[in-house]
Formats: structure tokens, sequence, C-alpha cells
């Protein structure tokens, strides 16, 4: 289903000297980063950099050690195409697992000499001269690379609101993406602020251990069963023995996302069908009428994050869970004071409030040609060619960068695709002996226009507020499309779309 890494051409005898001079830097080690290096790796680009501001590489699967932290995409496909596995232990992996993978495979491919761990990238510029990208560290490192390639995810910057009277707070607070494992948390009044991806599954465990859990929910979210379950003896065998039976396993998983596709598309009878099926499963779960109604979004299903859980909704049948919709006021020393009134005793805040994801690069500086910001070009919104290339930044890539997120199939897919698309520009720059390819802004502009056009007819632009969109309402995260359309449009590089030098 997906060009494996073998699949990509083994350089002729000459090139490989050249294009293992090409310096490649890659911020991130996440998923994308490591994919990306190693598909590099196995083309003859060898001088490659890999900068992670963590102390190992894994990306978010390093960052969320929470308490039920897992996939809401199953294992089979949440993971690289060229790097099966056969002995994941259930449908949908938890965290521990998927870090073993990805470091797992970081190691196996020679990734980790490449990488320079506990290194934040503080500045980029592109060096008009040179033709080279100046990349400087917090720790005031500078190095010279050819390709500057971010690669930092969108889940990477965690969020907590300004809240008043934080500070005055006695007990122990953090954010779900730092979780603090010395906090004591048994027998515990603890608030969980926040009702969305990662509190569905922080509440569950949160609620066999505290004595008072409140949630503290802003807008309540689409919400259908997961169904996960174990792998078993036999299934590893079968998945280790019968390496056809794994693919059609993978098959299977994309072409059912593809086909989810559709429910995403404003009115169309699979958003209707979804919609039902989360109906069903809140009223099956809560009985109480009342609490239902609290739990039932008002916005068009998907138009926000969809989220997958078994055991979310039974935990508000808990005598000692409360679900909090009155909007916090203010902290105070002993809790959190909301609108009506009440005062919430609490021990520990746990913050599950998401990411700054509406533009994931504007922690490091990074300028293009005659000193161009990229915040500055940004200013309306993030956008790219493809998700990957930006008019004005020579030799910049992203991976998972504007408009590749995804609401219905497994995100390394896309990673993929760009990776192998990055791939051929690299090949291309090497063998046609350039300095630079950039994006014209003409073909930024016309596939921008047409992206946004399409978006127009899904559900993430009903105006439901989320972090889809940047302000004003234009959809800057999602793809407009499957990922079968993305990847036809990746599998090869007009190059009459770039300014070659």
């Amino acid at each position: 289903m997906d060009q494996s890494v073998g699949a990509i051409a083994t350089p002729a005898a000459t090139v490989p000297r050249a294009r293992a001079t090409l310096r490649i830097a890659i911020v991130g080690a996440g998923f994308g980063g490591i994919g990306l290096a190693i598909l590099l790796k196995r083309a003859g680009f060898t001088a490659l950099t890999l900068f992670e501001r963590g102390a190992s590489v894994g990306g978010t699967w390093r960052d969320n050690t929470y308490p039920g932290a897992a996939c809401d995409v199953q294992s089979h496909l949440y993971s690289y195409s060229f790097a099966p596995r056969a002995t994941w232990s259930q449908r949908y992996s938890g965290q521990a697992e998927i870090l073993a993978y990805i470091q797992g495979v970081a190691e196996q491919h020679g990734i980790l000499p490449l990488t320079r761990l506990n290194t934040t990238v503080t500045h980029a510029a592109f060096s008009e001269a040179s033709k080279t990208w100046r990349v400087e560290t917090a720790d005031g490192d500078i190095q010279e690379f050819d390709i500057f390639i971010p690669a930092v995810g969108q889940l990477s910057r965690p969020v907590i609101p300004a809240f008043p009277g934080l500070a005055d707070f006695a007990g122990a607070s953090f954010h779900s993406a730092a979780w603090d494992h010395s906090v004591p948390l048994a027998g515990k009044r603890i608030a969980l602020i926040g009702s969305a991806a990662s509190a569905v599954q922080i509440a569950p465990e949160l609620t066999r251990i505290a004595s008072h859990l409140d949630v503290f929910q802003r807008t309540p979210n689409w919400l259908v069963p997961r169904n996960n379950r174990a792998f078993t003896q036999r299934h590893h065998g079968l998945f280790t023995h019968l390496p056809g039976y794994r693919l059609l396993t993978r098959a299977y998983l994309y072409l059912y996302g593809e086909f989810l596709f559709d429910a995403f598309r404003t009115g169309s009878w699979r958003n209707k069908l979804l919609k039902n099926a989360a109906l069903k499963h809140l009223q099956t779960q809560i009985a109480d009428p009342a609490l239902r109604e609290k739990l039932t979004p008002t916005f068009e299903l998907g138009c926000k994050r969809v989220l997958f859980s078994d055991d979310f909704y039974p935990c508000f049948t808990q005598p000692h869970v409360a679900l909090v919709t009155d909007a916090i006021e203010r902290f105070e020393p002993t809790g959190i004071r909301t609108r009506d009134g009440a005062l919430h005793q609490v021990d520990v805040a746990v913050f599950a409030t998401g990411f700054d994801v509406r533009n994931s690069l504007h922690h490091v500086s990074i300028t293009g040609r005659n000193n161009l910001d990229l915040q500055q070009r940004w200013s309306t919104g993030p956008e790219a060619y493809r998700g990957i290339g930006v008019p004005g930044f020579p030799n910049l890539f992203m991976l998972y960068g504007p408009n590749t997120n995804l609401g219905h199939n497994s995100i390394i897919v896309m990673l993929e695709a760009q990776s192998r698309y990055i791939v051929q520009c690299l090949e291309h720059l090497v063998t046609a002996n350039l300095t630079t390819l950039e994006v014209r802004d003409e073909a930024n502009r016309t596939y921008n226009e047409k992206l946004q056009k399409l978006l127009g007819a899904m559900v993430w632009s009903t105006g439901c507020g989320s972090w889809y969109t940047a302000e004003g309402g234009r959809v800057t995260a999602n793809w407009s499309g499957s990922t079968l359309a993305y990847r036809r449009q990746m599998k090869t590089v007009d190059f009459t779309d770039f300014k070659e030098a």
C-alpha cells in the first residue's frame, strides 16, 4: 500500500558522494523526523543532523506520559509502512509501547548517532551570500546547513490558560503533557481541566484513585466507541508468520479510514451515520437526561476533533465524580471558583488544555530571503505549498506543515508521503546541480486558493472555533481531502512550481 524505503532507487556510483555532502538539518526527532531521516539515509543523503530538544527521541510520545495515554489510531496503521511490528499488545497501543517502537526503529536504522539531544533550535536564517541555512541553538552554537527541515509536529507546545489567581493556588498543578509523577494522587481531590482528547483518557484513570474528581468542561465533544481489544498469542503468530495477513490488516484499517473521510463533509450521510453512532453511545452509557444534555455537543460532528473512548462517560456515573460546566472564574489557594459562585475544593489541578497548534513554529525564529520572517509571512495564519514549502524560504521543507492534519486516518501515511516528496526534491537538487529550490509565489497562491475552496465544504469550516482554524475562521491545520488524494499529489514533484538556482 505505501511505498517502502527499499523501493527508493539506489543512487548511481558517482551520486552518493554528492548526496553525502548535502548538509541537512532536521528539527525534531519524533515520528516525522525519524522517518524522513531513514528515507534520506537510504537515498544516500547521510550528512544528517537531527536536533531534538528532549533527552531522548520520540516526540509527543516521549512527552505525554499521563495515565491512560494511548493512540486513537490502531497500531498496525499507526506505524511506519517500512517497519511493521507483529507483536503489538492491543489494537490501540499505549504511550510506552509506541515510544519503545519509535526508539527501536531509530536505533535499528542508525538515527540515534545523528541526533543531538537536549538541543533546542532557536533561530534559523537563510544566507543569500552562501545559499545556506545558519542554524542557532539555545546554547549559542551555530552551524551551517544546505537544507533546513522543521519536523516539530503540531502537538509539541502545551498551553495552560492564564487563569486569574493560579499563582496563589496552594496545591500541585501541571499540564497533561508534562505530567508530574512525583505528585501523589491517590485519595486526593483532583480537578481535571478540559474534556477533550487527553482528558477522555486521563479521567478513567483518575476516577479509580481520586477521593473526588471534578472534570471541568468548557464544551462537550463528539465521542464514539473505541472498542479496544488485546491481541492474543494467536494474533501475534499470524502477524509474524503470515506477513500477508498483517498487510491485509493494515490495508483494511487504512481503507476503512478513507471510507470515513466523507463523514467530515458537511451534511453527508456518513456524517449523519457517525453522529447517530455517537449519540447512541452517549445514550447507552449515560441514563440521566440532564447529564446527557450537558455531554451533548451542539456543533457539527467533526468540526472539532472526534474522540474515541469506551470508559469516559461511565466516570460520571460514579458518586465521587462530577462534571462541572460552569466557567472557571479564578483559582484560590484551596480550589477553583466558578462563575456560579461555587468553590470546588482541590488538592491537585491537572490541565488537559491542549497545545499551541495554530502556529507550531512560532517558538523558532526563521528568516528567509531579504530577512523575511516566517511569522510575518504567516501573519494571517500558516500556509504552505502542499504543506511543505513556503515562498521566500529556499531549501526549507516542512513535515506536518499547514493543512496536512487529518481527522480520519493515520498521520503516518501523510508523513511518509511528505518524506518521499522531500527525497525527490533533494535528488533533483543534486542531479540538476542546483544550489536552491524555492516554491514560486504563484504556485503557492494557486494551491492554497484551491485548497481553501475545497475546505469550505468541510465541517471544519462551520464555525465551532476549533484549533483547526486560524483567527478569522480560515482552516490552517487540516487537509481538504482523503489521504489517497494527498498521496497522489505528492507522488511526483512538479518542478515548474519551483524557482531553481
